[in-house]
């Protein structure tokens, strides 16, 4: 048997932390940089890092790996959704205009796509894409990425059911906050996962 973790980590504050940032690329706020600092132990040891390309978690994820000379590479699929008309504006001003729209993509965002936006289908394609890449990689990797990618990676871990909106509404996932997903792989192929929680 196979075992190794992989460690999602959701970027820090960016500079406009009331904005919509899907497909935006947004630098982090200096607490951001910070922040994600603070998630990273002395005594954590990855085989790799595996980063979004997006600014937010590209900078840090590029400074770790010089710094502990850790191997690192981009992953286009693990960028956050692209909110098309409605990425990169303040939440404020989209639920003054769009409040009706806001809420149909909360509750069914399989059936409803923000203008000119990426559909959930498209999105979950791609990140299925990478952690399966991860997955046959079988080695213990940092994965910093974003909030939507990390909710629906813990959804898919814990068979919640989907389509559903269940982890976009139930599941917080703060600045820099951290996941850890063991994943035990058979001899016979067979992929168990567990989410573990923080201790």
């Amino acid at each position: 048997m196979k075992k190794f973790t992989l460690t999602l980590l959701r970027h820090g504050e960016t500079s406009q932390p009331k904005n919509l940032n899907g497909a935006t690329n947004i630098s982090l706020s200096t607490l951001g940089y910070q922040q994600m600092e603070r998630a990273i132990s002395s005594s954590d040891h990855f085989e790799q890092i595996v980063t979004s390309p997006l600014e937010r978690c590209h900078t840090f994820s590029h400074d770790l790996a010089h710094k502990r000379q850790w191997p690192i590479t981009v992953d286009n699929s693990l960028r956050e959704i692209d909110f098309g008309d409605w990425d990169g504006q303040a939440m404020k001003t989209l639920y003054q205009e769009f409040p009706q729209q806001l809420e149909q993509f909360w509750k069914t965002p399989w059936q409803f796509t923000p203008p000119n936006g990426e559909t959930m289908t498209k999105f979950i394609e791609r990140v299925d894409s990478a952690w399966l890449a991860l997955l046959n990689q079988k080695k213990n990797s940092l994965v910093v990425c974003h909030s939507g990618v990390i909710r629906y990676l813990i959804a898919k871990t814990l068979g919640m059911p989907l389509p559903g909106n269940n982890h976009l509404i139930s599941l917080d996932i703060g600045f820099a906050a951290r996941v850890e997903i063991d994943v035990f792989i058979e001899s016979d192929g067979k992929i168990w996962q567990t989410l573990k929680w923080p201790k």
